[in-house]
């Protein structure tokens, strides 16, 4: 995959879970990425794919939670965005149609199911 990086956050900005392929985005800079959605969204501007300096968030929002994809080069977005998307189509099919993925007794699969699913090349 051409991401750097891949999150999944609450609503709140808070990293559930976290995957570091390459290691050239610092890990921090996720904390900017919600601010950075909130701000674009009360502008009107925002879009599926966020840019703060040299560092790009792709994004999703399902349910509750945030996928966000981060890079600093340009990266092949539609890959990025297909696996996002197949990390929630997975989720459903191993967790059935739960709502909220992130209550604690669902949590320990879904944490487990992205792990194995980012580990893939």
């Amino acid at each position: 995959m051409s991401a750097s990086a891949v999150f999944v956050l609450d609503l709140k900005g808070k990293v559930l879970i976290c995957r570091n392929y390459k290691g050239d985005v610092n890990m921090a800079e996720i904390d900017h990425f919600l601010p950075l959605l909130v701000q674009k969204e009360e502008e009107g501007l925002l879009s599926p794919l966020l840019s703060r300096g040299n560092v790009h968030f792709l994004w999703i929002k399902h349910s509750n939670l945030y996928l966000v994809a981060t890079t600093n080069k340009n990266c092949n977005a539609s890959l990025v965005y297909t696996f996002l998307y197949k990390v929630v189509e997975v989720s459903h099919g191993v967790l059935g149609s739960q709502r909220d993925f992130t209550r604690h007794f669902y949590f320990p699969c879904l944490s487990t199911l992205c792990m194995i699913l980012l580990v893939l090349p």
